[in-house]
């Protein structure tokens, strides 16, 4: 029986690192950070005893997740080459914002965007910015000093590397780490936090996410949370009512009083220390 559990073990340990190589062979899937595709196949040989069937159940996975959002990323490195030789920031920033899904759809209101959060939170001396995506090129449009400093974590090497040199082009004090929100280390010394269209997705990874992550940031003061008003399809599917009410939900269970910013195109609630 011993050696048969030994040997159960190892198929499985074999199956599991077999699907891993597959979606970092992926063109889609290879720039998502290790610690995501070892959850995720370790998702996948849970359901499936077959390399085949569990390498295509973990790629539909990620796609679920991840693939709809961020939608013409191969032009992000020529787009931070021409503000490394000198092209217009704003005008630059803009074309970059308009690659990812989530910031594309902020960009008619970026300012009032961000002067709202300011107006209610005040201006913060260090940003952690969790599945941050492209968000770090709206810095030009915050109305921030740019003596902020600015921390993101991200789970896709290209985003990583535009946001890293971003900060260097920009002599922005900060960091942008690679990681799985859902495992790493966060670090705890921001004034604020934002966590942007990005509950829900960590819900559909992992139930009780959310209230996991806002337990995992109880140092920091302020934490800012959004939601979308319509899906990627523009149906609006009782999304404001039933968002507002997870938002509280989740404000009650972390014991963080949470007040709704006026903003019709986004639904926005700072969850702030008691």
């Amino acid at each position: 029986m011993r050696r048969l559990h030994v040997a159960e073990c190892r198929g499985v340990s074999d199956l599991r690192q077999s699907v891993i190589k597959g979606l970092a062979s992926s063109s889609r899937y290879r720039h998502l950070s290790a610690d995501l595709l070892a959850r995720t196949a370790d998702w996948a040989v849970a359901r499936h005893a077959k390399p085949g069937p569990a390498l295509k159940a973990a790629k539909r996975k990620l796609h679920q997740v991840f693939g709809a959002y961020a939608v013409k990323l191969d032009s992000l490195k020529s787009h931070v080459d021409a503000l490394e030789t000198g092209g217009e920031t704003h005008a630059v920033c803009r074309r970059i914002l308009r690659l990812h899904h989530s910031t594309a759809e902020r960009l008619s209101f970026v300012e009032t965007f961000h002067a709202t959060i300011w107006n209610h939170c005040g201006k913060p001396r260090h940003i952690l910015d969790l599945a941050a995506g492209l968000n770090a090129f709206s810095l030009p449009f915050s109305g921030l000093d740019p003596a902020v400093s600015y921390t993101a974590v991200e789970i896709d090497r290209r985003m990583v590397d535009a946001v890293r040199r971003f900060l260097a082009i920009t002599q922005r004090p900060g960091e942008c780490l690679w990681q799985d929100l859902l495992d790493g280390v966060l670090p705890g010394n921001a004034d604020v936090a934002l966590v942007l269209k990005t509950l829900p997705c960590l819900e559909r990874q992992k139930p009780g996410a959310a209230a996991d992550l806002m337990h995992r940031l109880e140092d920091i003061p302020r934490i800012v949370v959004s939601y979308p008003v319509r899906s990627l399809g523009g149906a609006r599917k009782n999304m404001p009512l039933t968002y507002r009410a997870q938002a509280q939900s989740l404000a009650a269970t972390c014991g963080r009083d949470i007040t709704f910013l006026d903003l019709s195109q986004e639904i926005v609630a700072v969850l702030s220390h008691r």
